[in-house]
């Protein structure tokens, strides 16, 4: 089998496992350690990482490859977050999330981004740590010139935060953008 097919099987099962634990998506033991599954995502990422398949995928394939890279990302920060808070962390308290958003602890998007990612008054909103990372890149992309790489980064941010209005509307300028060419 090549590799362009076990990627597309591979997001196949992992789109239809996105409601399972994170130790299932990334195929692990349930009382598997933070380095077994930073193994297990690394492995992941050197042969599902959707910048590997770019040019060898058709767009709904690389749609689908990014959406379960996604989930696999999601998936490993998640059990970590669990592992860690288990292991070192005490956990939080609604007050003490309350009073780091109130001080500009949290992961909010506040800086003005370059052409052709929006300037809305959502673009203060907040979003997962990992959709903003994502973000970022795609800032980085965009003035670099590189649209179809911000907009592969816009669909990775999406794929860690679904729920962002403001990042689908990046993603629909980005491809505005694409689309009228030089």
């Amino acid at each position: 089998m090549s590799a362009r097919a076990d990627v597309l099987l591979w997001a196949q099962r992992v789109i239809a496992m996105r409601a399972s634990p994170a130790h299932t998506i990334l195929e692990l033991k349930a009382d598997a350690s933070i380095e077994d599954a930073q193994a297990a995502f690394h492995k992941i990422a050197r042969v599902a990482h959707p910048d590997l398949h770019r040019n060898g995928l058709t767009p709904e394939e690389l749609e689908s490859v990014t959406s379960a890279y996604g989930i696999a990302a999601g998936a490993y920060q998640q059990f970590r977050g669990q592992a860690m808070s288990t292991q070192r962390m005490k956990p939080l308290k609604a007050e003490d999330l309350a009073a780091a958003a109130a001080a500009g602890a949290g992961p909010t998007s506040t800086a003005t981004p370059p052409a052709g990612i929006p300037v809305s008054a959502g673009a203060n909103q907040q979003m997962s740590s990992r959709a903003l990372v994502y973000y970022r890149k795609a800032e980085i992309a965009l003035r670099r010139g590189d649209l179809k790489g911000a907009i592969l980064q816009i669909k990775m941010a999406i794929a860690s935060d679904p729920s962002s209005a403001f990042l689908r509307t990046a993603l629909a300028e980005v491809e505005s953008e694409l689309r009228k060419g030089p």
